[in-house]
């Protein structure tokens, strides 16, 4: 992460990244009880609130397992690939953090006039041109993904079609100043038949299509993407509380 990055980045954020690192790396085994809230405070410098809200999102993500009174313990992941559902964050970089190589597939880029969908989602008017990038991604040898994003094209200079697609979109436009902070999400469950791609296998399996529109610190829409996981492949967890 660069200083520009993690200035920018909430405290309690930094710390839930961190300890997720340690437990995908295998510093703190399945079922290991993980340092007292005291510790961490002292080893990170930060108070108890910041760290409570880190385990808060750990436990969201189906990493740790909070028991009052006791402590929080490392979850069995089975080498499956996790992230909690509400996570907005780079799908390669779960997959590297998850201690599997990750790498993309740019399948096309194309620039051309939004459709009347397209144009609602990402509030421009019908017709503007937009950049659509069709990617595979891979962990080790598995297709685990296939995403579609679609961003206005005023947005993104030609001089990045060279490499947008290539690797991580977020970065892409997190280095345009383009950080994307939040995400409207729908879910859908969909067969691979009916999605372009290459694999075979994938072809015959079922997908889980996040349907989202991202958007940055203004409020303003600089992404549609269709992202289609293939089941099994990549597991998401969702903290329900009552």
């Amino acid at each position: 992460m660069s200083a520009t990055n993690t200035a920018r980045t909430p405290l309690a954020r930094q710390v839930a990244e961190d300890l997720r690192r340690r437990i995908v790396s295998g510093e703190f085994a399945p079922g290991a009880r993980l340092p007292s809230e005291a510790e961490m405070c002292e080893h990170y410098r930060v108070s108890r609130v910041t760290v409570r809200t880190a385990a808060k999102a750990l436990e969201s993500q189906g990493l740790v397992d909070i028991r009052h009174g006791s402590g929080m313990y490392v979850v069995d992941l089975g080498g499956r690939i996790r992230s909690g559902l509400q996570e907005l964050r780079s799908i390669t970089e779960t997959i590297e953090e998850s201690g599997i190589t990750a790498h993309v597939r740019r399948v096309s880029l194309t620039r051309r006039p939004a459709l009347e969908a397209e144009a609602s989602r990402l509030d421009i008017p019908r017709g503007s041109d937009i950049v659509i990038v069709h990617r595979e991604i891979f962990a080790g040898d598995e297709t685990v993904a296939i995403s579609i994003d679609a961003m206005p094209a005023h947005l993104i200079p030609p001089a990045e079609d060279e490499t947008l697609g290539h690797a991580s979109v977020f970065g892409v436009l997190d280095r345009l100043g383009l950080e994307p902070v939040r995400a409207l999400a729908e879910i859908h469950a969909v067969r691979g038949s009916d999605v372009d791609i290459a694999d075979d296998d994938v072809s015959e399996q079922l997908l889980v299509l996040l349907d989202q529109v991202h958007f940055d610190r203004i409020g303003r829409p600089i992404a549609y993407s269709k992202t289609y996981f293939v089941e099994g492949r990549f597991q998401f967890t969702i903290l329900r509380t009552r």
